[in-house]
């Protein structure tokens, strides 16, 4: 039983008022000022005291903290079952304001006690009915803890919470609070996961390219570091003989970056569609992202068409990592960026590259969120073991090979939490048959 439940509300009525004097004049008198403390958890229960005057709040003192409990206004018998059941102080006492006490020994309570069998009797009542509060309001707690596990919880619960025992109204104050928050987050979270379905549905099913699949193998995967992220990924025909394929990383995450990611993968589609070239698609994108940019973000990325006849493949890079080209011999090459980010400076358009993409050679994009990856040691993935397991998975299917980066992402983290959103997309030419 804590000293908050020690707590008996010793009114001058239960003692003649002539006997309470008697007895408070032959006890020694504390002064207490605000936020002075009268007993410590889990010293001694050695003494009762009767606070005739201001009032004192009662905190537990756990790992993590002190917890507040009770606020104990004058006037006010505290920690008498302690003394009685000789317990060690279960809670910590200090003054809120200016206080008056009087502390009565063990000796003397119990002697207050044989003098004064109304006042024992009293201390049985009161125990008892803060027994039957708590015993109400752990059993209501334990049904709302439930409706929360369950998501049934019931607003009208909290309602129930308004007029808790007064031992108990600090825990009821912070049992409110706690399932409010609780149900803000499982609200936010129902909106999260609302814009998780949207942006997944931005990306490209792989099932879009069955026409093409006997002449080209492509897979991408995306894991977000939060319901939503700020990576994407896309690919679309341009016509029967071009593929366009992008890739992307939006400053930022979560909600905001997702909403922007929409929009630039938007854009893209848009302009590919309508220009006649990668240099006019790109151009066109990022005047248009960045014309009332008022949030100031931007996202480096990957676009490239590929001319599934010659397998020639023109691209800007603006400011992303640079992907790799894999070679059936297991050697590489990279293709730095060609210019800024999209949505940074409307008239700095990335200047156009190309190279060809060989039968079995394998090209693979991906964000930073791969190579960055660290482990609890804070160390990075680094290019150089991204490499090593392109180079080492050369031979598989590309499916199987995205699967790779990602398993070395995790056998490298070695359970780190993923603190940026990985993204991986990779195509190979087949043989002509």
């Amino acid at each position: 039983m804590s000293d908050t439940a020690e707590f008996g509300a010793l009114k001058p009525g239960y003692l003649h008022a002539e006997a309470l004097e008697m007895v408070l004049k032959s006890l020694s008198r504390i002064h207490l000022d605000p936020g002075e403390t009268l007993v410590q958890q889990g010293e001694a229960s050695d003494a009762a005291f009767y606070l005739r005057e201001g009032t004192v709040s009662v905190f537990a003192e756990t790992l993590f903290g002190s917890v507040p409990l009770a606020t104990i206004p004058a006037p006010q018998l505290v920690g008498e079952i302690g003394v009685l059941a000789d317990l060690p102080r279960t809670a910590t006492i200090r003054a809120v304001t200016s206080s008056e006490l009087y502390r009565i020994g063990r000796s003397e309570l119990l002697e207050i006690g044989r003098k004064n069998p109304d006042l024992l009797l009293f201390m049985i009542g009161q125990l008892g009915r803060q027994l039957d509060g708590v015993n109400r309001a752990v059993s209501l707690y334990t049904n709302a803890l439930a409706a929360l596990e369950k998501r049934e919880f019931d607003s009208r619960i909290l309602e129930q919470l308004e007029n808790p025992p007064p031992q108990l109204a600090e825990f009821s104050a912070a049992f409110r609070r706690f399932a409010s928050q609780i149900l803000d987050k499982r609200r936010q979270h129902d909106e999260l996961a609302s814009a998780a379905i949207i942006q997944q549905s931005f990306l490209p099913k792989t099932a879009k390219l069955d026409a093409i699949e006997n002449i080209l193998e492509l897979h991408a995967e995306m894991r977000p570091t939060r319901e939503v992220g700020g990576d994407f990924y896309d690919f679309f025909m341009l016509d029967p003989d071009h593929l366009a394929i992008a890739i992307g990383d939006i400053c930022g995450k979560g909600i905001a970056a997702s909403l922007f990611m929409a929009v630039v993968v938007t854009v893209l589609r848009t302009a590919a569609h309508e220009e006649k070239d990668v240099a006019a698609t790109i151009a066109r994108a990022n005047n248009v992202l960045s014309r009332d940019n008022a949030s100031s973000m931007f996202a480096t990325a990957f676009y490239a068409v590929l001319n599934l006849r010659t397998g020639v493949m023109e691209y800007c890079n603006c400011g992303h990592n640079a992907p790799f080209l894999v070679f059936p011999s297991g050697e590489t090459r990279s293709f730095p960026a060609t210019g800024l980010p999209l949505a940074l400076y409307a008239d700095r358009t990335p200047a156009v590259a190309r190279f060809t993409l060989s039968y079995s050679d394998i090209f693979v994009l991906f964000t930073d969120g791969v190579t960055e990856a660290m482990n609890a040691s804070q160390e990075e993935l680094g290019e150089a073991a991204f490499v090593e397991a392109l180079a080492g998975s050369r031979l598989l299917p590309v499916a199987e090979i995205v699967s790779r980066i990602f398993s070395a992402v995790d056998s490298f983290a070695q359970g780190a939490e993923q603190t940026d959103d990985i993204t991986c997309l990779a195509i190979r030419r087949r043989p002509a048959i």
